[in-house]
């Protein structure tokens, strides 16, 4: 068989994910139904854990297709003038079922902020960043968008226990480009969050993204910058 008709690589993972995506579409719909109708507090509880490991499961997809795409050089990147808060209500819409029978308050502190980045990215980076502090904080997420001279300042903040420093230290490895031991989700995850953060560029600034405990709540804080 010619290499001319085989499929290339690219145009199976593509398929591949798309099948998945759908997939999982479904089963999020007969759990949300499920979970609808259901009103014993134990059978609730299982089936917000099934659906936030589903969720999750839809988001390591979209990573790695994201982190190939990537690799090869052929992710696109469509910038646009976007109002970031509407951005961020529409992530926590998404996940406002899993929020409200894991029974975690979202405290939201953002002024209707326009800027440049491409939202598909960005959405993509905001669900990781939610799924991260919703597995973490004991009831309370706050998410805060600041504007400076150096960008827009996404913070997502937990009331949780805090990231250890063997696990802050993963993240530095990983953000400065160096090897690290054990390959997890986690690490994956993050990885690809500062590459789309990387590809976000304005004149000499570029994006990052930041892990860190954070002082006033002693929980983990992710932050997001967007210059």
């Amino acid at each position: 068989m010619s290499a001319q008709n085989q499929l290339s690589f690219k145009k199976v993972i593509g398929a591949s994910v798309k099948d998945m995506r759908n997939s999982l579409g479904q089963v999020q719909y007969k759990l949300d139904t499920l979970m609808a109708e259901q009103t014993d507090a134990k059978e609730l509880s299982e089936l917000s854990d099934a659906q936030y490991e589903m969720v999750r499961m839809q988001n390591v997809i979209n990573q790695l297709h994201g982190l190939y795409l990537l690799e090869s050089d052929t992710l696109t990147v469509q910038m646009q003038e976007t109002y970031v808060l509407e951005l961020v209500e529409d992530s926590l819409a998404g996940l406002e079922t899993l929020l409200k029978h894991k029974q975690i308050e979202v405290e939201l502190d953002a002024d209707d902020i326009s800027w440049y980045v491409d939202p598909h990215l960005i959405a993509n980076v905001l669900q990781i960043i939610l799924l991260n502090a919703i597995r973490y904080t004991e009831n309370k997420i706050s998410l805060v968008l600041n504007q400076s001279e150096d960008g827009l300042l996404i913070s997502v903040i937990d009331n949780g226990k805090g990231y250890p420093q063997s696990v802050l230290d993963s993240f530095q490895s990983l953000v400065a480009g160096e090897s690290v031991a054990n390959v997890s989700s986690q690490n994956t995850s993050w990885l690809y969050c500062e590459k789309v953060a990387l590809l976000h560029k304005n004149n000499a600034l570029q994006g990052h993204t930041r892990l860190s405990n954070d002082s006033d709540t002693g929980g983990g804080r992710i932050d997001l910058l967007l210059p």
